[in-house]
């Protein structure tokens, strides 16, 4: 059984996001990856999904900081 299916995530728009976080966190943030695979299989994905997130909202902030910067 995947994580995914652990999680009891079956709808494929949502299994492709967490997919996506997933990878995301393990190009990313390899050390955050691998400290997840100490958890149960059924919060990887949502941990993932929190990682996506979290890294998102800073990507965000850096091309603030940049733009504000560049304003300057």
């Amino acid at each position: 059984m995947g994580q995914l299916d652990a999680a009891g995530i079956i709808d494929p728009r949502l299994r492709s996001s967490y997919a996506r976080a997933r990878a995301l966190n393990a190009a990313h943030g390899r050390t955050y990856y691998l400290a997840t695979l100490l958890l149960p299989g059924w919060k990887r994905p949502h941990v993932h999904a929190l990682y996506g997130f979290a890294r998102y909202a800073d990507e965000i902030v850096d091309d603030l900081d940049s733009t504000l910067t560049e304003a300057e």
